[in-house]
């Protein structure tokens, strides 16, 4: 196992991670980014997406990301993002809930005045969602 660093990921409402590692794994909006120990400073936008922190030498524990933004300075790596959850604390039947959701939104958008960049926000959030459970 590698060299150590500090990963602090943040929400709005909480510190949801915050320990050692020595990689972590995350989409950005230009692809997925690894981060090791000693990386060059860095600011980056993420997109919907995961976070993959190694946990021992050869596993990963996955969370969702919402989106939002990556700091990598000489102290510690920061994730700040709208929302984050560990994959295996995912409730299936609320994500496929908030699909189904969000697609009628988005079918009913032009007659009802509904935001549709909101409800396809969400749509996205929640195909996530699913996805990376089903990948658990």
């Amino acid at each position: 196992m590698g060299r150590k660093f500090n990963l602090e990921v943040v929400t709005p409402d909480e510190k949801f991670f915050e320990g050692e590692t020595d990689m972590a794994i995350l989409r950005t909006t230009e692809g997925d980014i690894g981060i090791l120990f000693d990386h060059e400073p860095l600011v980056a936008p993420l997109k919907i997406g995961s976070i993959r922190i190694r946990q021992d030498e050869s596993a990963f524990r996955w969370a969702t990301c919402s989106s939002g933004f990556l700091t990598v300075s000489d102290e510690k790596v920061t994730v700040i993002t709208d929302a984050a959850e560990w994959v295996d604390e995912i409730d299936l039947d609320r994500a496929e809930r908030a699909k189904e959701r969000a697609e009628k939104r988005i079918r009913e958008g032009a007659n009802k005045e509904v935001d549709v960049l909101r409800a396809k926000a969400s749509l996205e959030r929640a195909t996530n969602r699913i996805r990376l459970y089903s990948q658990k």
